[in-house]
């Protein structure tokens, strides 16, 4: 296994929870490492500034990360707040897709020579299936809620032609005439 593939573990990691949970505060907060080190001394763990700095390193990185995606899923919401007809879903998979479109532009020439050609279309054959499944799907759910809407309207009408005859001729010569329109428009 390389190096990139396995988590880093080192000895705050491997801290009580409690104290632990404690130097991440401290590192959010701004606290020096110095300050960290004595704290750790006086619950009885003894480590470097050395130590503290490499997982801050680690650990603000992946805060950093954190923070970019809850912004960016916060984006998502907002946008399909302000664009209901807007899936959650697919702002997904146009972000990762752009995501994927920006780390291959930043490649050079000779970084393509390490990727497999099998490796680079199977990604891209799942990416393409992730955005076909996805319109299926959305195909799928429209033409459910098309035809139970077409049902409910068949009863509303069959309901208001049965109850009262003449409000049900006024209201298909008003839906026949804005028909006539939306067709000339």
């Amino acid at each position: 296994m390389s190096r990139t593939n396995r988590r880093a573990c080192g000895k705050i990691d491997k801290l009580p929870a409690d104290l632990k949970d404690t130097v991440d505060q401290m590192l959010v907060s701004g606290q020096t490492y110095r300050e960290i080190v004595a704290y750790l001394a006086e619950n009885g763990e003894q480590l470097s500034q050395a130590a503290v700095s490499r997982y801050a390193s680690r650990f603000l990185a992946n805060a950093q990360q954190l923070r970019i995606a809850q912004e960016n899923f916060r984006m998502i919401l907002t946008e399909t707040e302000r664009y209901p007809e807007l899936d959650p879903a697919e702002a997904i998979l146009r972000m990762a897709s752009q995501k994927v479109f920006d780390a291959i532009a930043k490649l050079d020439e000779g970084q393509f020579d390490d990727v497999s050609a099998d490796d680079l279309l199977r990604q891209a054959t799942a990416l393409a299936r992730a955005v076909a499944y996805k319109r299926k799907t959305d195909i799928d759910v429209k033409s459910d809620k098309q035809i139970a809407l077409e049902e409910n309207q068949s009863l509303l009408y069959e309901t208001i032609k049965k109850s009262n005859p003449r409000l049900y001729n006024e209201l298909m010569e008003e839906i026949t005439k804005l028909k006539k329109q939306a067709k000339e428009a």
